[in-house]
């Protein structure tokens, strides 16, 4: 009920900023699609673009939807020519899960091509986020579409999207399952996102992803450089697709 509650106050706010459906196609390069399409890793990041990447998240899931921020985002990282070939993806509020269509549709707008749907948990969740992106522009979903330009994250993080992974991937356009240990973590009650029996599930919705031909995501918090690319090479050697790498060491 919260949830819902919330959610629509989400759509208020989009209607009051006058989201319309039917955005002109995004012209920007799939860029994730076009490496899993050759058999090749996605690399990216959260919030900060580097040189090289394949995409870079924005992050709306916490605080206030604003789509002024998003816009300047979205202009440094074109500004940037290190940067600007990764694929904008923009994480969602987690209260427009039961209704995306209410921020997916100004995105689109602004030009985003990828969408990060957090906390999936049901295939009616799964639907609502992939048709708020097909009723949202003409530019495709990949790989429902096999030229399609725009991109759809699923966020699986917590034991009910465990379980119910297998028919969420039954949905047609889901490009990436993403996975969120942490917040599984707190599901569990375990002790962190490294956690081993956090990495059992961890390992559980991969091998799902792996039998399904769907590509599955995993965020890396590195102490280092060297720490990073020994995670990364791990994560990869499993089975992994799409990496968000972060670096925290001061």
């Amino acid at each position: 009920m919260v949830r819902k509650s919330v959610a629509a106050s989400v759509v208020a706010i989009a209607v009051g900023l006058g989201v319309v459906s039917h955005a002109q196609p995004v012209a920007v390069e799939n860029r994730v699609a076009a490496r899993l399409d050759a058999g090749q890793p996605a690399i990216g990041t959260f919030t900060r673009g580097a040189p090289n990447l394949d995409f870079v998240v924005i992050d709306a899931q916490y605080g206030d939807f604003d789509l002024d921020a998003i816009e300047g985002r979205l202009q440094a990282l074109k500004a940037d020519r290190s940067a600007s070939s990764a694929l904008p993806v923009v994480r969602i509020p987690l209260s427009a899960v039961e209704a995306p269509e209410a921020v997916v549709g100004a995105l689109i707008e602004l030009g985003v091509p990828g969408i990060m749907f957090p906390d999936i948990e049901t295939p009616a969740q799964a639907v609502r986020a992939i048709a708020s992106l097909r009723d949202a522009s003409e530019a495709g979903v990949w790989p429902e579409a096999p030229s399609g330009q725009l991109l759809a994250m699923v966020q699986i993080e917590s034991m009910v999207g465990i379980d119910q992974l297998d028919a969420v991937l039954d949905v047609p356009g889901i490009g990436v399952i993403f996975l969120g240990p942490t917040d599984l973590a707190g599901a569990i009650g375990a002790d962190g996102p490294d956690a081993p029996e956090v990495e059992a599930l961890v390992q559980q919705a991969l091998a799902v992803c792996v039998r399904r031909e769907v590509a599955c995501g995993y965020p890396i918090v590195a102490r280092s450089a060297a720490d990073a690319e020994q995670q990364r090479e791990r994560r990869l050697g499993e089975g992994f697709k799409v990496l968000a790498v972060m670096t925290v060491s001061r």
